[in-house]
């Protein structure tokens, strides 16, 4: 069965998402869990999937996730939202909505020249 990454899975897109995804896809949902995760968002009798309550910015787990499961497709739904948060606490917005996407990026680039995967893992 195809091997799909959902960050940011407990989110409102993310969530609807992986509810779409369900019956056709094994779906690895990484999310951080923050104020606008919602465990009750996802079908709870999901066979194919698996939860992970993990930072993008984590290298490592990102690293060891992707040669564990070596999907086919990743959808990074993960970010801070609600533009006035971002002007009271900015640090957090640029650590998860840049550095982290930055680091999911990397972490695909060095694992597919790792593998030696010449195609794109997103479509």
């Amino acid at each position: 069965m195809e091997k799909i990454i959902v960050t940011g899975g407990l989110g409102f897109i993310g969530s609807n998402l992986i509810n779409i995804l369900k019956d056709k896809y094994f779906i690895i949902n990484i999310d951080k869990v923050s104020y606008a995760s919602n465990f009750k968002n996802i079908d709870p009798n999901i066979k194919n999937y698996k939860f992970y309550r993990q930072d993008i910015n984590n290298k490592i787990f990102i690293k060891n996730i992707l040669k564990k499961y070596k999907p086919s497709t990743i959808y990074n739904l993960a970010a801070e939202t609600h533009v006035d948060r971002s002007i009271d606490a900015p640090k957090i917005f640029i650590e998860n909505n840049i550095l982290g996407v930055f680091n999911l990026l990397e972490s695909i680039r060095v694992y597919k020249k790792k593998n030696k995967i010449n195609t794109y893992l997103n479509r």
